[in-house]
C-alpha cells in the first residue's frame, strides 16, 4: 500500500514533450495491400463501459427540470434516433406529449429505466443506427466492419467486457452471429489483480464502511493484460463507440487497410535489419538513417549494434490520426526519453501547462488521437512479444472521483495507447476526419456520421 501512497503523492507525472507531431512526423503510405490478411488477424474492442454518461444531460433533467439546449435537441429530434422505434408505440399509447415536463420525464423514465433500461446497459448494446430491415447496436457494427478489412475465412473480433453484461453480451452475439460461421468473437474482463486502492483528499488510504479500502478498476491501461493474452500477429484496436452509418463505412475500411498495410512493410524491414545487425554484418549509418527517418527515433549518441537491436526488437503500432477539431482527448508527439526522442501518444493531463513552452506545444498540436490503431506484436522469430515487458509504468494517472458523495482521489494504470505502449515502435499516419464517429453523448448519434448518406436532410 505504501508503494501506491506514494504514487498518490507525487500526482500524475509530466511527459517531456519537444514538439507537438506535423505532417514531417507522420509516415505517408503510397501502397495499400491485402497481403497483411495472410497474418492472423484480430480486432480488440474495449466495451466495457456502460452507456450512463451518453445520457447525462437526460438524467439531469429529470432531477431538476431544468432545459438545456441538449435536451431541447433530443427531444426536437427524437424521431431521428435508431431506438425511436422502441419507444414509438409506448408515447402514442400514453398520449405523451413531449413539450410538457410530464411527457419528458415519462419518456426519458422509459427509455433509461423502465423496460428499455438504457441506462444501465453497456454502450456496446445501444441501438445506435437504423436500416431498412434492421436496428444494429456498436456489436453489429464492429461485426461488419470486420468482415471487410480481417481475415476473410475467419473474421476475428474480442471485446473486453464487464462481468455483470455477461449474459447479455453472450445473448445478443449468439443472435448477431446467426448465419456468419465465418465469424468469431471472444470476450474478457478487466483482470481484478489490475485494480487499484484509491485515498482521499489527504493521500489516506479511502476506508469503506466495513473497514477495507476501496479498490477500483485501473482504467483502460490494465487492458494491455488482456492485449497480451491474444494470440494474433496483428491487432487492430478501436474503441467501441467509434462506429459510422454503413453508408458511410468505405473510408473506414480504406482507412484500416492503409494502416496495416504500411505496418507490414515497416515491420518487415525491422526484421531484415535485426537479422543483419545479429549476422554481424549491418550498416550502422543506413539502420540509424531508418530510425531517424522512418520510425522517427533520433538518439543523442553514435548508435550502437547493442542499442540499435534494442530499439528495433520491439512491437510495432500504427496510429490513425484525424485533423485536431477541438475534441477532448491526447494526440501525437515528439516526446524526449533521454537518450532520444520518439513518438507518443500524451494526453493533456500528462502536460505541465504551467510550463508556457509546453503549453503552447498543445495549442499547436495539428493532430488528434481518435484510437485508432494496428498493432505487430510478434518478433523477428514470429514469437510474440510480452507486451507488459514495454510498459513505462511512470506513465500512471491520477484523477479526483467520488464514492456515495466522498471526494477520492484514484489512480489508473499508464492508458493502453499512451504509457502501456510507451517502449513500443510508432508510425503516426493521417486518416479521414469521417472515420472519427465517437458517441459520447446521446445527441452524437444525430451527427452525420450516424445517419444514412442517402436521407440527411430529408
Amino acid at each position: 500500500m505504501d508503494r501506491f501512497i506514494d504514487l498518490f503523492k507525487k500526482g500524475t507525472p509530466r511527459v517531456e514533450i519537444v514538439s507537438a507531431a506535423t505532417e514531417n512526423e507522420l509516415t505517408s503510405v503510397d501502397r495499400v495491400a491485402d497481403n497483411y490478411m495472410s497474418k492472423k488477424c484480430i480486432k480488440f474492442v474495449p466495451a466495457s463501459g456502460a452507456a450512463t454518461r451518453m445520457f447525462k444531460d437526460l438524467y439531469e433533467y429529470c432531477d431538476h427540470k431544468v432545459e438545456t439546449d441538449s435536451v431541447c435537441r433530443f427531444f426536437d429530434d427524437l424521431e431521428n434516433f435508431a431506438f425511436y422505434v422502441d419507444i414509438k408505440d409506448f408515447i402514442d399509447s400514453k398520449k405523451l406529449d413531449r413539450e410538457t415536463v410530464e411527457g419528458r420525464n415519462a419518456i426519458i423514465n422509459y427509455l433509461l429505466n423502465n423496460e428499455l433500461n438504457y441506462g444501465s446497459l453497456p454502450k456496446a448494446l445501444i441501438k445506435m443506427h437504423s436500416y431498412e430491415d434492421c436496428l444494429t447496436t456498436p456489436i453489429d457494427e464492429h461485426i461488419y466492419e470486420g468482415e471487410h478489412y480481417l481475415n476473410r475465412d475467419c473474421v476475428e473480433l474480442h471485446f473486453t467486457i464487464s462481468q455483470e453484461h455477461e449474459d447479455l453480451f453472450n445473448r445478443y452475439t449468439e443472435n448477431a452471429l446467426e448465419g456468419k460461421d465465418n465469424v468469431d468473437i471472444t470476450y474478457s474482463f478487466q483482470k481484478k489483480q489490475t485494480d487499484t486502492p484509491a485515498v482521499d483528499m489527504d493521500n489516506n488510504p479511502f476506508i469503506l464502511e466495513n473497514g477495507e479500502v476501496l479498490y477500483r478498476a485501473g482504467g483502460h491501461g490494465a487492458l494491455i493484460e488482456n492485449l497480451n493474452d491474444l494470440d494474433a500477429d496483428i491487432i487492430f484496436i478501436k474503441n467501441v463507440d467509434n462506429v459510422c452509418h454503413r453508408s458511410r463505412i468505405e473510408d473506414t475500411i480504406d482507412s484500416k487497410k492503409m494502416l496495416a498495410s504500411a505496418g507490414l512493410e515497416v515491420k518487415n524491414r525491422i526484421d531484415r535489419h535485426i537479422l543483419e545487425i545479429l549476422s554481424g554484418k549491418c550498416d550502422l549509418h543506413g539502420i540509424d538513417a531508418f530510425l531517424k527517418e522512418t520510425l522517427k527515433i533520433v538518439h543523442r549518441d553514435e548508435l550502437t549494434r547493442e542499442t540499435a537491436l534494442k530499439l528495433l526488437n520491439r512491437p510495432l503500432r500504427v496510429c490513425g490520426m484525424v485533423r485536431n477539431q477541438g475534441e477532448p482527448g491526447g494526440g501525437p508527439f515528439v516526446v524526449d526519453n533521454g537518450d532520444y526522442t520518439d513518438l507518443q501518444i500524451c494526453e493533456k493531463s500528462e502536460i505541465d501547462l504551467n510550463d508556457e513552452e509546453k503549453k503552447k506545444i498543445l495549442d499547436s498540436s495539428q493532430f488528434f488521437n481518435p484510437v485508432d490503431l494496428v498493432c505487430f506484436v510478434r518478433d523477428y522469430k514470429d514469437e510474440k512479444f510480452n507486451l507488459l515487458d514495454f510498459v513505462n509504468r511512470d506513465r500512471y494517472f491520477i484523477s479526483e472521483k467520488t464514492y456515495k458523495g466522498r471526494k477520492l482521489k484514484a489512480l489508473e494504470h499508464p492508458g493502453l495507447w499512451n504509457g502501456a505502449m510507451h517502449n513500443w515502435n510508432t508510425l503516426f499516419v493521417e486518416v479521414p476526419l469521417s472515420t472519427f464517429n465517437p458517441v459520447k453523448t446521446v445527441n452524437d448519434l444525430l451527427r452525420d456520421g450516424h445517419r444514412d448518406l442517402l436521407n440527411v436532410g430529408k
